[in-house]
């Protein structure tokens, strides 16, 4: 049965060997901000790119909307894709608690190894006006979700409900 913070984990644009990943390394999927829906909200939308100063690791920008804080701000965290091959990745995020030096680690190492020299400056905090097309529309549906649970509170689902979304979403992509 899958609970409902792997099923946020699956309905990422990751690549499969990513979301795998996930499945095998718990520490690696707990630190992902998108699993804490009381808090953060997930764009459904990634970003990759490649840091001139490791030109073989891909990177992987995740999008959440951090709703729980007093003045609410998009945050990005950043996954390597080691060598780009999809077999190793490491997660850089501001949570220092989640942090355990093995694949998950903190926000400022990823700015100091793949940001030297500028690059990354100010990604991490990315603002609204900085986002542009598909992710614009994703970032003002997330303002939206924040401000109604704000309001409502949220629906929370159980093991049944997310296996039987999780069954929709392997159908769609072709896996059963």
């Amino acid at each position: 049965m899958i609970t409902p913070e792997e099923l946020i984990i699956e309905m990422m644009p990751f690549p499969k060997e990513l979301r795998e990943f996930c499945k095998t390394n718990p520490s690696f999927s707990k630190a992902l901000k998108i699993i804490y829906f009381d808090r953060f909200i997930a764009l459904q939308a990634v970003g990759t790119s490649y840091s001139p100063n490791y030109p073989e690791d891909e990177v992987i920008g995740i999008y959440v909307y951090d709703y729980g804080l007093k003045n609410p701000k998009f945050k990005q965290d950043f996954i390597i894709n080691k060598r780009g091959q999809k077999k190793e990745f490491v997660l850089y995020t501001g949570l220092s608690s989640v942090v355990d030096n093995k694949y998950v680690r903190h926000i400022n190492e990823f700015l100091a190894k793949y940001g030297k020299g500028g690059y990354y400056k100010n990604a991490h905090w990315p603002k609204f006006e900085e986002f542009s097309g598909k992710l614009k529309e994703r970032a003002l549906s997330a303002i939206e979700l924040a401000n109604k649970r704000k309001k409502d509170g949220y629906i929370k689902i159980n093991p049944q409900q997310a296996e039987e979304i999780f069954n929709k979403l392997k159908a769609l992509r072709g896996e059963v």
